[in-house]
């Protein structure tokens, strides 16, 4: 008894012995990784005279935003006000790898790179178009990458994103983590952090997609579609407004997304999704997949533009419900061909495929390139229903 007493005294007496303090640490918040110029030098790690391997992205080049201490609240608290300069401070590093390049970018750092408050990875549309498989391979074998990270595609140099300044949040980093985690909360983006992204690159009847954004003067930052991916190459982008019908056939909620479409000559409707239900009804036709997917969408009337339009008549929101159905289905359409053209089954119509009818995927399938080839010519039919709850508080 005395034993145990004495050795649990040296254990409280011991305290953090291995303790790092936040000071100590260089704090990354953001990551930009670019295709590296020639003119921007090699790498530094290597002797002169080796041929060094590259990647197939080649030289990389990454940007980094750190965290000065003290100036910017990593969790909670008032993080607005104030100059971006006065909170972060952007460095840059190039290399024949990501890793190589982190090394690199060490050397300008009098601390040690800490990953464990990443909140966000930035790939150019060249890298992600290239392949962005070392990338993954870099940050899922680092322990303090968390899954819950952003990652998005720029379509234009990534390292902007770092060095944007917009005016409603001191960091950049943090105001994009907003940007993106209220799109979901609204329902105006699907959820797809960076460990989402993962698993659905990992599926074999999956691929994966992430934000594509831009940055417009130096400091407005915008979500302008998806891009989509074919394994780990990226192989095109939605539009802005197709991100609410891929959010349909999906089934993301809650809904918030919404839609301005033509009822009659010279008559318009503004309709707000409220709720999204999607049914994937698989069966076999000739020995081959066929998919019925029903999607019905709930929502409200936020205006319309004419006083002649009448919304107190159940004919007329019968009407535009018909309409609207149409609409529904052909934006639906356009997007599953799209990138059906592209080989990029973002809807995961293949992990259904490979759940009930394990038989012929084993036979038939086996591998997610060969889906993929498969789902190019998959015949998917679309039924849109629509649904509308309220037209505001005017009974007209």
């Amino acid at each position: 008894m005395i034993s145990l007493l004495f050795g649990l005294g040296l254990f409280v007496l011991t305290g953090c012995w291995d303790r790092d303090e936040i000071e100590d640490r260089s704090t990354i918040l953001g990551l930009a990784i670019d295709i590296a110029e020639e003119q921007e030098g090699s790498s530094p790690n290597h002797p002169s005279g080796i041929d060094v391997p590259l990647s197939n992205l080649g030289m990389l080049k990454v940007t980094a935003q750190l965290a000065i201490p003290g100036k910017v609240p990593l969790k909670g608290g008032d993080s607005s006000g104030g100059e971006p300069a006065d909170s972060v401070w952007v460095v840059e590093a190039v290399g024949h790898t990501i890793g190589d390049a982190m090394q690199n970018l060490q050397q300008h750092l009098a601390h040690k790179i800490f990953l464990g408050h990443l909140k966000i990875v930035i790939l150019s549309e060249e890298v992600a178009r290239k392949g962005i498989g070392p990338i993954n391979e870099y940050l899922r074998r680092v322990p303090d990458v968390r899954r819950t990270a952003w990652i998005a595609v720029n379509g234009d140099d990534a390292a902007s994103t770092m060095e944007a300044s917009p005016k409603m949040e001191r960091v950049p980093t943090l105001y994009l983590t907003k940007v993106f985690e209220e799109s979901v909360k609204v329902g105006k983006f699907p959820e797809h952090n960076l460990g989402l992204f993962w698993v659905a690159t990992s599926d074999k009847g999956r691929d994966g997609y992430l934000p594509y954004i831009r940055v417009e003067e130096g400091e407005h930052i915008k979500i302008e579609g998806m891009a989509y991916f074919s394994g780990d190459k990226m192989v095109g982008k939605t539009e802005p407004h197709q991100i609410a019908y891929f959010n349909g056939l999906t089934e993301q909620n809650p809904g918030g997304s919404t839609a301005y479409f033509p009822f009659k000559e010279n008559q318009g409707i503004l309709f707000q999704s409220i709720k999204r239900k999607a049914n994937n009804e698989l069966k076999m036709k000739n020995g081959e997949p066929k998919v019925d997917v029903t999607v019905r969408v709930e929502g409200e009337i936020r205006e319309k533009s004419t006083n002649a339009l009448k919304l107190d008549n159940p004919g007329t929101i019968e009407s535009i419900e018909k309409t609207f159905n149409q609409i529904l289905e052909k934006e639906f359409a356009t997007l599953i061909t799209e990138t059906q053209e592209k080989g990029s089954d973002i809807f995961g119509i293949g992990e259904y495929v490979r759940g009930k009818f394990p038989d012929y995927w084993d036979k038939e399938v086996q591998t997610g390139e060969q889906w993929k080839e498969i789902y190019k010519n998959l015949e998917i039919t679309v039924t849109g229903k629509s649904k509308i709850l309220r037209t505001g508080l005017k009974a007209q």
